[in-house]
Order: C-alpha cells, then sequence, then structure tokens
C-alpha cells in the first residue's frame, strides 16, 4: 500500500469526524434552552452506561473486520472476506442484540439503584436500541476499511450525526409538553435513529455499490471450509476485538477515577466543595475539551492505518511499514505540536474566548502537552494493532492510568499545586502510555524515526510561532480587544507554522503532501 492511501483515508474521516463534532456542539445550544439543566442532566444520565456497554459489545469490532479483511485481501482470499464479513455480522447482532436487551430490561434498577433519579428509567429505555444498531453498522464500517475505503464510514458518520441531532430537536419540542424527562427520553432516542440511519445507509452501499470485486456471497460464504473454518474466523474476530474493547473502556475508567478522587484530594487541600467542584469542571469541562479537538485527526489517521499496516505486515513487507510509521507519526508531530504549543501560550485567552472562563487557563497551561502525547497514543496504538498487536496498546494505557492515579492522588492534594496536579497527572499518563507504544514498535519493526523530520524542525516552527502568537496577542489585544486579539493571533500563528515548514521543505522532503494536495487526492478518483 502506497503512503498516500492511509493518508487520504485519515483526511476524508477528519473532515467527516470534524463535520460531526461541529453538529454535536451546535445542537446543545438549543436543546439546552428549550429543556434546561433538569433536562439536560436526565439526557446525559443514560450515556455513560450506554457507553460502557457499547465499549464491551463493539468497540473493537471495526477494527478487528478491517483487519481481517485487509489480511484476506492482501492474500487474495476473496471467499475468506465474505466469510469474515458473514460471521462477525452473525456474531455481533446476537451478541450486541443481547446486549441492548439486558440494558433495556435492567433500566429501572439502573435508574433507582445506580443514577438515584427514576425519572432516568425512560432515557435509559429509549437509548437501549442503539446499541444494536451501532454494532451491525460497526461490522460494515470495518469492512469498508478493509477495503480502504473510508468515504463509506465518513458518509455514515455525517448521516449518523444529521438523524441524530433532528431526533433529539424534534423530539425534545414534541413530549417537552409530557414533561421534562419524557423530552429528555425523545432526544436520546436520537441516538437510536442516528444508529439505524448509519447501519441502513451502510447496508445499502454494501449492496449496491459496483465497483467492489467482492460481491455479497450466497449461504456458501458463510459454510464454505468446514466448522472449523467458521470458527477458528470467529475466534479471530473476538480475539482482536476484545482488547480493543477493554482498552475503550479504560479512558472511561479513568474518568470516573478522576471524578471520584480528584474533587475529594482537593477539598483535602484546603478547598471549599464549591470551589473543588468548580475547579474540577475548569479542567475536565474546559481544558480537557481543548485537548481533545486535535485527536480529531489522530483517530481519523489510526483508523486509517490498521488496514494499512496489516496488508503490509501480512505480505511481510517490512519496509512499507516502517515508511507508513514514520509518516503517521510524522504526521501527528505536525499536527499536535502546534496544538500543544498556542494552547499553553493562549491558555487563558483561548477559556476566555470559547468558555467565558479565564481561570480554566491555568490548568489548560499544563495540561497542553498532552494533546501531544495523546495524540502519539493514538496513532501508535493503530499501529501496533494493524499488526494485530491489540492488546499491547491497553497494557500500555493501563500502565499510563496507574501513573495518571497515582500523580492525581499525591499531586492534587497538595495546596501549592491544586488542580494542576490533575492536569500533570493526565500529561504523565499519555506521556507513558506513547512512550512504551513506541519502544514495541521500534522492537517489531526495527523503526527509527529520522529526528529531524519529526522533530527538529517542527519544534522549530512551533517556536517561531509561540514568539510571534505571544507577541501579537499583547499587541494587537490593546487595539481589537481580548476575543479578536485571539482570533487574529491563532489565525497568524497556524499561517506562520505552515509557512515555515514549507520554507523548510518539510511537505517536499518527507513525502506528506501539503494541503492543497491533500484536497486534490480526497477527491480524485
Amino acid at each position: 500500500m502506497k503512503t498516500h492511501s492511509f493518508l487520504k483515508g485519515a483526511a476524508i474521516l477528519t473532515v467527516a469526524g470534524l463535520i460531526s463534532k461541529l453538529l454535536g456542539a451546535l445542537y446543545r445550544i438549543p436543546f439546552f434552552r428549550l429543556v434546561g439543566p433538569e433536562g439536560m442532566g436526565l439526557y446525559q444520565m443514560a450515556y455513560p452506561l450506554y457507553t460502557m456497554l457499547l465499549a464491551v459489545s463493539s468497540a473493537g469490532i471495526p477494527v478487528a473486520v478491517s483487519k481481517l479483511v485487509s489480511e484476506s485481501l492482501a492474500r487474495r482470499d476473496y471467499p475468506g472476506v465474505n466469510r469474515v464479513f458473514r460471521i462477525s455480522l452473525i456474531f455481533i447482532a446476537v451478541f450486541s442484540g443481547a446486549t441492548s436487551l439486558l440494558l433495556f430490561k435492567s433500566a429501572f434498577y439502573l435508574a433507582d439503584q445506580i443514577l438515584h433519579d427514576i425519572r432516568a428509567y425512560y432515557s435509559i429505555v429509549a437509548i437501549a436500541p442503539a446499541v444494536f444498531f451501532v454494532g451491525i453498522m460497526s461490522v460494515f464500517r470495518g469492512y469498508f476499511q478493509g477495503f480502504q475505503e473510508m468515504i463509506p464510514t465518513a458518509c455514515s458518520q455525517v448521516f449518523e450525526q444529521l438523524a441524530r441531532v433532528v431526533t433529539v430537536l424534534v423530539g425534545a419540542y414534541t413530549f417537552l409538553a409530557w414533561g421534562v424527562e419524557f423530552a429528555a427520553a425523545a432526544a436520546t432516542f436520537g441516538a437510536v435513529t442516528g444508529a439505524a440511519v448509519g447501519a441502513l445507509f451502510l447496508a445499502g452501499l454494501y449492496f449496491i455499490r459496483p465497483y467492489f470485486s467482492i460481491r455479497p456471497a450466497g449461504p456458501e460464504g458463510l459454510v464454505r471450509g468446514d466448522f472449523r473454518s467458521t470458527f477458528s474466523t470467529l475466534h479471530r474476530v473476538i480475539v482482536l476485538a476484545l482488547p480493543i474493547s477493554l482498552g475503550g473502556m479504560v479512558i472511561p475508567v479513568m474518568q470516573t477515577l478522576d471524578a471520584l478522587t480528584v474533587p475529594g484530594r482537593l477539598q483535602l487541600a484546603g478547598h471549599s466543595v464549591s470551589r473543588a467542584a468548580q475547579l474540577y469542571g475548569e479542567l475536565t469541562g474546559g481544558a480537557v475539551t481543548l485537548i481533545n479537538l486535535p485527536t480529531v485527526i489522530t483517530v481519523s489517521l489510526a483508523a486509517s492505518l490498521v488496514p494499512s499496516i496489516s496488508s503490509s505486515f501480512e505480505r511481510r513487507n517490512y519496509y512499507d511499514v516502517r515508511r507508513q510509521t514514520g509518516t503517521a507519526v510524522e504526521i501527528t508531530v505536525l499536527v499536535c505540536l502546534p496544538a500543544t504549543v498556542g494552547l499553553a501560550v493562549l491558555a487563558s485567552p483561548i477559556s476566555d474566548l470559547l468558555f467565558k472562563c479565564p481561570e480554566a487557563g491555568l490548568p489548560l497551561a499544563f495540561l497542553a502537552p498532552a494533546a501531544l502525547l495523546l495524540g502519539l497514543h493514538q496513532a501508535t496504538a493503530g499501529i501496533l494493532q494493524g499488526m494485530g498487536k491489540t492488546l499491547l496498546p491497553v497494557i500500555n494505557l493501563a500502565f499510563g492510568a496507574v501513573v495518571k492515579f497515582a500523580a492525581n492522588y499525591t499531586l492534587t492534594a497538595i495546596p501549592e499545586i491544586g488542580i494542576v496536579g490533575a492536569a500533570l497527572g493526565t500529561v504523565g499518563g499519555f506521556l507513558v502510555s506513547s512512550y512504551m507504544n513506541i519502544i514495541f514498535i521500534r522492537r517489531l519493526t526495527g523503526w527509527r524515526p529520522d529526528y529531524q523530520s519529526v522533530l527538529l524542525k517542527p519544534v522549530f516552527a512551533a517556536t517561531i510561532m509561540a514568539v510571534v502568537v505571544y507577541f501579537t496577542y499583547r499587541q494587537s489585544r490593546i487595539i481589537v480587544g481580548g476575543s479578536w486579539a485571539t482570533i487574529i493571533s491563532i489565525f497568524i500563528g497556524f499561517l506562520l507554522y505552515i509557512l515555515v515548514l514549507a520554507i523548510m521543505g518539510t511537505f517536499r522532503k518527507s513525502g506528506i503532501p501539503g494541503p492543497i494536495m491533500v484536497l486534490r487526492r480526497i477527491f480524485r478518483r
């Protein structure tokens, strides 16, 4: 596979991810105004339970299916492609269907005993079928991604989010007269309609797209060979998907541990209950939200890397594996490093611009390196998953979680450090996990980074950007005010960073396409 194959796929998924996130952010404004904080609270109550079950039931399926499909294509085992798809579809339909039924049946107990608000029952019941539809959708996404086709996944993401937004707003408005709990439940049902629309779109595409050489097989597509072959395929799907699903639970568990420990440790440091909650909100609701923005690109990069690396690894083309690894790491640094520097330099102005809370700039300034480290973790995890080492990123992230928890527990309780300790714990956790991923990649492939391209040039460009952004903000704030000064500084910093990299020949010598070439490759067949 050529390098630009997964770059094109990553670019397509990034655009779709940005559109989906924008839609997901915008609909919350009218929805919040419609149902108020009480309705928003009931709406949010069902989602942690849904997310956890989703992680268990289907989070690893797209990666597992795309890897096995790409391996079969590399061997020209076309019956194997259909076998992987059909066995995965039957398995996930049964498993995610049972999970949906379990969530539906336990809704009353969860609302009453776990969430301690019986009104959340309606939201849990409403969201339960979404687990089934997301599972079905994940198999189709994995199938298309195995062909290095990212447009179907990208389109399904946008259609899914559109259906969700329409359902949330129309449902909440229609059922608000019945009570806020019914409005919240109708809005929660948006997860079901969104997933159903995404699954139906992909299913239709599977049957009607003419240029796929692998057409849907007849019954023999499932039973070709013997029972041992079918069981072996199912076993491989489960073995590949399970560690990724467990890994998908690590970050929610880390967030839960944060919620359980950080406010209490802040109180131990001398803050009141109210102030501790405020500081925790500034960290998680403000700083962490901004840190996650660059990951739209790295998540897309990781999803595109898995089938590409898998195909090269299956053919024992280790040169391509090393080349793709180097390109992925270089892109991650090129994208996430300026985000890290910009968030650190303009921490308070950006927090004030977006949240009207400049105080969130304190934890954001110390949390900023996590933007780069989280991106590196996601990209390197995708590389390891493509090589079939799906358990390694989970273990490495678990070690990082231990480091994070230890730092949170000790540093946050120190009065002079406080909430900054939780930010430093997050940075330390992702530093450990990303570094361990890189160590294993080096051992497995013999890859060595080109420090000039990966480190020196981006650091030089980001340093110039930081200095110019800092002084631009200080001068323009006097003339146009804080908000416009922040926007102008970000825009100038972005252009300057790209310009410095272009002058140094980064895009030309590394083989990474510039912005115009990326757009051409996205839309060129």
